[in-house]
């Protein structure tokens, strides 16, 4: 699986080939300098002496020798005497033996000598110079059987290739238990309960994985024990505010009709408090996706929002369906929209939805005071108030917004809150595809 160039196995294994290419480079650069250069110079040396041998060797011989003479130097050491010295072009040095070879027999001669080639075959030719008289040799251009270019492009991409593969399956071993605990950490974030990491492997990912188990279970006890307090809390509340909401139906209501309005609204907003506690408290229940219609989804709530005379205005579009918890969705989607009533000061709320290839975008727009941007992140906290005479004129909890957040990182969403141009806030739900 090809991983990020930023993740950590990416960054590491890289580094380690490029470190591991780059000492054999040097390597191979030291033994090219201070072993094959040296070999070479003294190989080219002893050819030149050679070939020098044998053109003063074949000028002293006699016209009656020369044909056992060019067997045996053929035979023995490789080397053809021309029978004529026509001009021949120059070599191209692509190879630094002969460069050493032309610098050695210059050196012996104390001429110039250089190296010719014959159009069209594999022979390089030496015009040595004898007495006055010149002798021309040559060797078959494989007697050097080196291919130096090659050699470097073989070993240098062998090389890399099994740096880079060594790399990674060194880094593996360490950057794999690493991952998973990395998954199991954002497993836990969204409410989770991974299985424990193996304790195993070097020690001290053995005592990270240990203690990250160890965290795991202490929190998922955390969670379920808030369960359980905030639910029996809530049933103890409840039964008092029932007593408390018959006892005021039975009351007469002409006595005091302002009096009794006012205890049944205050009976409702704790009746709506302690909701809102039960859905904070159980906001990491495991998630049941279906198929969502969402402009659906949206026109009721928007309806809803009619029903208690806020303007809310839906962007047009086609269906746009999402697969995803229905009740998960929902309640995050009426906190975003109850919080864009509450503080946008009787406006109109403007609804935007937007479907891109791989993800889904709504925005919910007012026109309220905004939000100051050191506050913007705050405001997810729960029982965070910007402005306390603010929240009791409006009558909210401070619950909404911690409650969406909670259930968006639950189910992968994000939630940003962001200042509209003209005035206002938008709120963004984000739904990965």
């Amino acid at each position: 699986m090809i991983k990020s160039p930023r993740s950590l196995l990416f960054r590491t294994a890289v580094t380690l080939a490029l470190a591991f290419l780059l000492f054999m480079i040097i390597s191979l650069g030291a033994a090219a300098y201070f072993v094959a250069m040296p070999i070479g110079e003294r190989s080219s040396d002893d050819l030149a002496a050679l070939m020098i041998l044998a053109a003063k060797t074949w000028h002293e011989a006699t016209p009656d020798e020369y044909a056992d003479l060019r067997q045996q130097l053929l035979q023995d050491h490789g080397l053809v005497v021309a029978a004529k010295t026509p001009a021949l072009p120059e070599q191209k040095i692509d190879y630094p033996y002969f460069l050493f070879l032309g610098e050695a027999l210059t050196r012996r001669t104390g001429q110039e000598i250089k190296i010719l080639k014959n159009p069209g075959g594999q022979r390089l030719w030496v015009d040595i110079p004898v007495a006055g008289k010149t002798v021309r040799l040559g060797i078959e251009r494989e007697r050097i059987n080196a291919r130096p270019p090659l050699v470097l492009i073989l070993v240098v991409s062998g090389g890399a290739l099994l740096a880079l593969l060594t790399s990674f399956a060194l880094v593996r071993r360490i950057v794999g238990p690493v991952e998973r605990l990395s998954a199991a950490v954002r497993e836990v974030g969204q409410g989770g309960s991974p299985p424990p990491l193996a304790e195993d492997g070097p020690e001290e990912l053995a005592m990270l994985a240990r203690a990250f188990n160890r965290m795991s279970l202490e929190v998922n006890d955390l969670l379920e024990n808030r369960t359980v307090m905030v639910a029996g809390i809530s049933h103890d509340l409840r039964t008092p505010l029932t007593r408390l909401g018959l006892a005021v139906e039975m009351l007469d209501e002409s006595a005091n009709p302002n009096l009794i309005a006012g205890i049944r609204r205050d009976l409702n907003a704790m009746e709506n408090l302690i909701r809102q506690f039960m859905e904070l408290a159980q906001g990491l229940m495991d998630e049941h996706n279906e198929d969502l219609d969402l402009w659906q989804i949206l026109g009721a709530q928007a309806e809803d929002l009619r029903r208690e005379g806020r303007e809310v205005r839906l962007g047009a579009g086609a269906t746009c369906h999402y697969r995803g918890d229905p009740v998960a969705l929902e309640r995050t989607l009426a906190n975003l929209l109850d919080n864009a009533a509450h503080y946008g000061e009787g406006k109109p709320i403007d609804v935007e939805l937007q479907r891109s290839h791989d993800r889904i975008c709504i925005r919910i727009c007012d026109r309220g005071p905004g939000i100051p941007a050191a506050q913007r992140e705050a405001v997810f906290r729960p029982f965070h108030r910007l402005e306390t005479a603010r929240e009791e004129r409006t009558g909210g909890s401070g619950l909404g917004l911690a409650i969406a957040r909670q259930l968006a990182t639950k189910n992968g969403w994000t939630i940003e809150l962001n200042p509209r141009p003209g005035g206002g806030t938008v709120a963004i739900l984000d739904l990965p595809l």
